[in-house]
């Protein structure tokens, strides 16, 4: 029994060590020339150490053989050419004389296979040699005098003794980068195949076909590590695929022990997987698994199992014993539906690459506004070019008209007087010629300007239909940024495991809407707060076993995660059924620490939320679990730089729920515009209740201060300009437009001077700086360049609620009430008119524009004007008409008045002082002399 024993042990180290220099050899052979010492150490080393375990059972013939292999290996590594290939030819061909030989050592034909392999090695021993080895190799397998027996040193020590480089992660230098991808994006979803059915397992509820499907699982994973040329990888998932095996021999009957065990150690392949991915740090704890696991084959090979663990699994199962290979769970196609539709090709494609493209079609997106709002203005100029031609078409008619009377009385008058001959009255009517050129010149440009004006539409309609496309285009790269939550769940799962084994309690973790599609850069940024927040549920949350049973609760604790998709936001609830938060403990922590003053009336909300500040911890010993104080902390963190937030709600002996609000993507949001104080700003649309225009509900006292009415409900009323800073919190005046919006008390009625528009915005980077000013959620770009900035409206509360912030606003409010003054510009050329409204509304003034006197009078009855400044030649009512008018008038005789023109005379100036112009500037004009002019003009208390 000794002897098998360790034989036994043999054949186990074999079956680990052959795939492994195979695959060695195999490279080898394929890039001979390239890293040959590598692959040769590589495969001596394996040699070797077969060679030192045959000697434990006394095989010295087969330990000569495999120290031969080893000496040729590294022989070769020395030859290049045909003498190299002929070397690894032979060398390749080591493994079934080999195995045959372990199967049945001692066995004439099993000699025989061993000596005619080594015969037609490059350089084969002689004759005596293989003789005498032949002797050797016809040895039955001992236990050597000088090594102790099994029971002497306890069956645990059987094992040979396993080293780092077993469960090494390092990477080949040579490995082939695509496959390795390939290998690393493909292993996550493998791993929750496999942890779902050693989990079912452990909790007696697993079918043969999930046990099948998980030691494939397990068989895929070792043929990957050997193939890529990661020895941790491959060891550790040969040995969980010996231990399913008995697992489905015994159909899922096994002790509690093993199953925990196994979880165990999927949970180190976990982590050997997301430290290759460099998400993990490499687990600590491989070699222990690996030899426990070691250890359960031996005692399943042995009949021992049940021997190892009281606690046996529930039942066989109910299937049908296996009668062929591991079968692949594959669904079958259903007869009713026909055979199954084709698979399409799939192509990878890496984040960084897919994110470039979201970011272009985003800036596609941008310049299509851009593009769009600038065929939108020159219909826009198209159209006032259209007006201007029909009133030069209506003048020149107007013209013809009085041209063509007074010809008719020259033509009356010169049959009177024969002085006039029909030569010299043709000659007088060429300027009826020029006139009707003129005329139909005219027409001509006015075909000519509703043409482009069509041109223009159509070209504008092209522009809309393809920003349709762009936004489809966008939305579908951003769909395949999405992630289910599922590609996380093993790693929660592992967490809760590590943390549950780590703090002897038994915690079960429950997910729910782990198919719900997160952005993939969402879904990564996540994973770290809710481990934290796992963590914190099993540790903090969750009682000893001992504890539950005393309180009436089963032994087994459970931590639930819900995941749900919101709209455009991704709510992720965690509860416990643990003791909830030791609010007594959290307060008497704060005041220890200073940050309460023990009178204090403090709601068990805001106690509860105090675990998020940095550092803070009701843990008075550092474990490695917890009292660092660096959770939940870590928690509210992410969460704020991610612009999301954070509910927490706990009952003292029934658990804890903690609920966190992130946006379900990065790219596009969906929002409503409102304008404060001449600035528009953006609410996300999933905060947004309803949009009420101005008159709809009313406003009112309530018992804490202003409500807002409306439908039989009541809202708080705020105006949105005082969060901002901009306005203030009185629910005075005339009635504006109300949104009703989801702010961080609950629901509130939020004031603005309108509401613009709704529509999808492509959100950009809005910087490191900005990322810290509290209530800016995003940014987007808008048509016209200018910047959109996207309000976080919880933020936004609770930054306002703050003393220094609200004495921050009414600085800036007085800083902001600075009178604008409203200039008037009046002339006949529209060229003019946009040169100087640009150049005041960059001075600081607000601009109205008139085309002739008659337009300017209309503009002075809708608008309060500071200064006019007109043009000296206007049709209809000309410059100085107007400045008389004004001085005639009691509204308007303190107006100042500005006239430029081009007239330098000095007759036209005084006509212009004779009406009352208080300034005479020519064009051309100084900007800074017009702009000095106008400041002196629209000082306070200056006279004219």
């Amino acid at each position: 029994m000794q002897v098998d024993e360790l034989l036994r042990v043999l054949q186990e180290e074999f079956a680990l060590a052959a795939p492994e220099v195979d695959a060695a050899l195999m490279q080898w052979l394929g890039h001979a020339g390239e890293g040959d010492a590598r692959h040769a150490a590589q495969a001596a080393e394996l040699y070797g150490r077969l060679a030192q375990a045959c000697r434990l059972v006394s095989l010295e013939g087969l330990a000569i053989v495999l120290e031969l292999l080893r000496d040729s290996a590294q022989v070769y590594a020395g030859m290049d050419g045909a003498e190299l290939q002929e070397g690894l030819a032979w060398l390749v061909s080591w493994q079934p004389p080999v195995a045959a030989y372990l199967d049945a050592p001692g066995d004439e034909r099993a000699v025989r296979q061993v000596v005619d392999f080594l015969r037609v090695a490059p350089a084969s021993p002689t004759l005596e040699q293989l003789d005498e080895l032949a002797l050797l190799l016809c040895r039955p397998p001992a236990v050597p005098v000088e090594h102790p027996s099994a029971e002497s040193r306890g069956s645990d020590t059987a094992a040979l003794d396993l080293q780092d480089e077993d469960v090494s992660l390092e990477v080949p230098p040579d490995v082939d980068p695509p496959l390795f991808e390939v290998f690393l994006d493909d292993a996550p979803s493998q791993l929750e195949v496999l942890a779902q059915a050693v989990r079912q397992l452990a909790q007696g509820d697993v079918s043969l076909a999930a046990l099948q499907e998980a030691r494939r699982v397990a068989h895929t994973f070792k043929g990957s590590g050997h193939i890529i040329g990661i020895r941790g990888v491959a060891r550790l998932a040969h040995r969980l695929e010996d231990v399913l095996d008995h697992v489905v021999e015994r159909r899922g009957c096994i002790p509690r022990p093993l199953a925990d065990d196994l979880e165990q150690a999927v949970a180190c392949l976990d982590r050997m997987v997301y430290a290759l991915r460099g998400e993990e740090s490499p687990p600590d704890d491989a070699l222990e698994w690996l030899e426990r696991l070691g250890r359960w084959a031996r005692a399943a090979h042995e009949g021992r199992l049940d021997a190892w663990g009281a606690d046996t699994l529930p039942a066989a199962l109910d299937e049908p014993p296996e009668t062929g290979p591991p079968l692949r769970a594959a669904p079958q196609p259903s007869p009713a539906r026909g055979p199954a539709p084709a698979v399409g090709t799939s192509l990878r494609i890496g984040v960084a690459t897919l994110d470039a493209l979201v970011r272009r079609a985003g800036q596609g997106l941008v310049h299509h506004g851009r593009l769009e709002e600038q065929l939108r203005t020159i219909e826009d100029r198209l159209m006032q070019l259209e007006a201007g031609n029909r009133q030069l078409q209506n003048r020149l008619r107007d013209l013809e008209i009085g041209l063509g009377g007074h010809s008719v009385a020259l033509q009356a008058g010169a049959d009177e007087d024969r002085a006039f001959d029909a030569l010299e009255l043709d000659r007088y009517n060429e300027l009826q010629t020029v006139l009707r050129f003129a005329c139909e010149t005219a027409a001509d440009e006015a075909a000519h300007a509703s043409a482009a004006r069509q041109e223009a539409q159509a070209a504008l309609q092209t522009v809309r239909q393809q920003g349709l496309e762009l936004v489809e285009q966008h939305r579908e790269l951003i769909g395949a940024r999405l992630v289910p939550v599922r590609q996380i769940v093993a790693r929660l799962r592992r967490n809760v495991a590590q943390t549950a084994a780590a703090t002897g309690k038994q915690v079960r973790l429950e997910v729910q809407g782990e198919q719900a599609m997160v952005d993939a850069d969402v879904l990564g940024r996540l994973t770290e707060p809710l481990l934290h927040l796992l963590r914190n549920a099993v540790d903090h949350g969750i009682e000893p076993p001992q504890e539950r049973q005393r309180a009436g609760k089963p032994a087994e604790g459970i931590v639930m995660l819900r995941v749900e998709r919101d709209s455009q936001r991704v709510v992720v609830r965690c509860e416990d059924d643990g003791r909830g938060l030791d609010l007594a403990a959290i307060h008497a922590r704060a005041v220890e620490l200073g940050l309460l003053q023990r009178e204090a009336a403090v709601t068990p909300s805001e106690l509860a939320r105090l675990i998020l500040l940095p550092g803070f911890s009701t843990r008075s010993q550092v474990t490695e679990v917890s009292g660092r104080g660096v959770g939940m902390d870590v928690v509210a963190d992410r969460l704020r730089a991610m612009k999301g937030r954070i509910e927490i709600d706990t009952e003292p002996g029934r658990g804890t729920r903690i609920a966190l609000h992130v946006p379900a993507t990065t790219g596009v949001q969906h929002a409503l515009l409102v304008q404060v104080e001449d600035q528009t700003y953006a609410l996300p649309s999933d905060g947004v209740v309803l949009a009420l225009a101005a008159g709809q509900g009313q406003v009112g006292m309530g018992s804490v201060g202003p409500v807002f009415r409306y439908a039989g409900r009541e809202w708080r009323y705020q105006k949105l300009g005082g969060w901002l800073g901009l306005g203030g919190t009185d629910a005075g005046g005339a009635a504006k437009p109300v949104v009703l919006a989801r702010a961080a008390s609950g629901e509130v009625a939020l004031e603005v001077d309108r509401i613009v528009d709704s529509r999808d915005l492509i959100l950009q980077d809005i910087g490191r700086l900005l990322r810290r000013v509290r209530g800016v959620a995003g940014a987007a770009l808008r048509p016209d360049g200018r910047v959109l900035f996207l309000l976080d409206l919880e933020a936004l509360e609770q930054a306002a609620a703050t003393p220094v912030r609200r004495q921050a606003g009414r600085v800036l409010r007085r800083r902001l009430q600075a009178p604008r003054k409203h200039a008037l510009v009046v002339d006949d050329a529209i060229s003019v008119r946009q040169t100087l409204a640009q150049l005041l509304q960059d001075a600081g003034f607000d601009v109205t524009t008139a085309r002739d006197g008659f337009d300017a009078l209309d503009a002075l009855l809708r608008y309060k004007v500071d200064v006019v400044i007109t043009d000296l030649e206007m049709p209809n009512l000309n410059g100085l008409e107007l400045t008389r008018r004004l001085r005639e008038s009691r509204l308007w005789k303190g107006v100042p008045v500005m006239m430029l023109t081009s007239r330098a005379t000095a007759k036209h100036q005084r006509s212009a002082e004779a009406a009352g112009v208080d300034v005479f500037l020519t064009k051309p004009y100084d900007d800074a002399r017009l702009l000095a002019e106008l400041r002196r003009l629209t000082a306070p208390g200056a006279k004219t």
